[in-house]
């Protein structure tokens, strides 16, 4: 016991004899790797913006403007953190302004490369008034972008062909905000093209391409083929908001086409589709059909958007084999006399004062009187709108129609 006691403190003795004699040796390496990450070429960038900004242009397409401060730091690894700054890409700025980049490089790069080679670019900044943050990764085949907007609940991972720099992009993206999920195949030249992408949340699964046009203005084409809807979770008070108020204010441009197979009835499927135009706020539907219950409905609307108002100029054209069939379904007493119908209606409604206006009514060929159509539209003015306030459910639409079946 007291031997292996000496054997031990003889050992410890002989090691600290060593270092003290390359105490010096230990000294120069530490003194070394200092000097190694305080004076690398990543340093000569800091009061060199133009030739960052080069580098910059030349790997990755876009450049750093109006920076307020810029420091080379040596911690966690050599980098340059960059506070207050703008990207311009293609000589635009994003509109995004950044508190901070901090850009990370390859070590192997900080003296042997006649150029710095970007390993990681950590940003977070604010856009339209939400902070958003997030990081640039070069990869060897993709380059990968990661941002978050936590106020909104948006989560994106942008996979960028990295034989194409900004801004000539193609890539994926795969982004999530709240409940919804989205998939984005896209390529961008003079304009944004997307195909084989998908939609989806808990009440709808949706395939979809378009492109997006924004010279000489902004507009847009988008193709929707819808295999999945819940409808009864729709909700019909935003879909309403959605359409009549945020659209329609956008002024938007464009064009969009949905697609719907229906569930089977009597061994039938029919297609259902939605052709919507977009002019400068004002929204076309034409020749579009959908399907309810055993009703074939064929519809055209305009909105047509005013300085104080909005107002809504339709055509329905219904047809069916069997009412009796869809009164059945609504609750509504059979009617031994009617069968086969065939029904154009035309009217008119002013969607900021909620009220209606009936043009013309014709089932199977007969004029309804003007007295039913003025009865009409006093139950339209009192009920639509309440209606329109609730979500999609089957019993109070079926207890609307039934109700303005019987006011005729």
């Amino acid at each position: 016991m007291i031997i292996n006691y000496l054997k031990r403190k003889k050992f410890i003795k002989k090691i600290l004899g060593f270092i003290y004699y390359v105490r010096y040796l230990i000294l120069i390496f530490i003194f070394s790797i200092i000097l190694l990450f305080m004076i690398p070429k990543l340093f000569n960038y800091v009061d060199k913006i133009d030739e960052l900004n080069e580098i910059l242009k030349n790997q990755h397409g876009f450049i750093i403007k109006n920076p307020n401060e810029i420091k080379y730091k040596i911690l966690p690894q050599p980098n340059l953190e960059i506070k207050d700054a703008y990207i311009s890409i293609d000589k635009q700025f994003t509109g995004i302004k950044f508190k901070k980049l901090t850009i990370f490089t390859n070590l192997k790069n900080l003296y042997t490369s006649d150029e710095i080679s970007i390993k990681k670019i950590k940003f977070n900044g604010n856009f339209l008034g939400y902070d958003i943050n997030g990081y640039y990764a070069p990869k060897q085949n993709i380059n990968l972008l990661f941002f978050k907007v936590q106020k909104l609940g948006i989560e994106s991972k942008v996979l960028l062909d990295n034989n194409k720099k900004f801004p000539k992009l193609s890539g994926i993206i795969k982004s999530k905000f709240l409940n919804d999920k989205v998939i984005i195949n896209f390529d961008y030249d003079k304009n944004l093209k997307i195909k084989n992408s998908v939609y989806k949340n808990k009440n709808i699964y949706t395939n979809f391409n378009g492109k997006f046009n924004f010279k000489p203005f902004f507009s847009f084409q988008i193709f929707a083929d819808i295999k999945k809807v819940k409808l009864a979770n729709l909700k019909l008070k935003k879909l309403y908001h959605l359409i009549f108020e945020e659209i329609s204010n956008k002024k938007l441009n464009g064009e969009m086409f949905i697609n719907y197979l229906s569930k089977k009835t009597t061994g039938k499927t029919k297609n259902n589709k939605i052709n919507m135009k977009f002019n400068n706020g004002d929204i076309i539907l034409k020749n579009s059909f959908f399907q309810f219950s055993n009703l074939d409905i064929r519809t055209n609307f305009y909105l047509k958007k005013y300085p104080l108002y909005k107002d809504l100029n339709y055509e329905l054209f219904i047809e069916t084999e069997n009412i009796n069939k869809f009164f059945q379904t609504i609750n509504v007493k059979k009617n031994k006399k009617l069968k086969k119908i065939s029904a154009s209606i035309k009217g008119n409604i002013n969607l900021d004062a909620q009220k209606h206006y009936l043009e013309k009514i014709i089932i199977n060929k007969k004029t309804i009187e003007q007295r039913e159509l003025i009865k009409l539209k006093i139950f339209l003015d009192n009920n639509v709108s309440f209606l329109l306030n609730k979500d999609l459910d089957k019993k109070k639409i079926y207890l609307f129609l039934k109700d303005l079946i019987e006011t005729i």
